[in-house]
């Protein structure tokens, strides 16, 4: 598989290797269910390779869930969030608050996710084995 390497992503900003990982879920969404002109999926060992994949991207979008609340309460404490007039803290102080906790609910449930992938990845190993 032709992957990037670190000096293609190292230069690429947050919001567009994100944009890259959206694009990438979609494009293997409509091959699974059809939509493209190209098999799914070929064989066991193939399901295996693709459920290995998600369960390391799972676990990676876990990690950096808590970075972009670390990143967002930052801003907000040193003032460089919203316009700098301090009108609008107590706004900016909820708003902040309301996109950390649902950003805390997303890690513990793309963790949660990463770990069924593990025990999916397990039994199609052995689904592979059993051939």
């Amino acid at each position: 598989m032709g992957l990037p390497g670190n000096n293609e992503t190292e230069t690429e900003t947050a919001a567009v290797l994100a944009a890259r990982a959206e694009d990438a879920a979609r494009t293997l969404f409509q091959r699974m269910a059809g939509t493209l002109d190209e098999d799914g999926v070929a064989d066991p060992a193939e399901l295996t390779e693709i459920v290995s994949s998600l369960k390391r991207t799972m676990e990676n979008v876990a990690r950096c869930l808590p970075q972009l609340s670390t990143w967002l309460e930052q801003r907000m404490w040193s003032g460089t969030l919203g316009d700098g007039d301090g009108a609008e803290f107590d706004e900016l102080t909820k708003l902040t608050f309301e996109t950390v906790v649902a950003l805390a609910r997303g890690h513990r449930m793309s963790a949660e996710l990463g770990r069924e992938l593990g025990l999916a990845l397990h039994a199609s190993r052995q689904l592979t084995a059993a051939r």
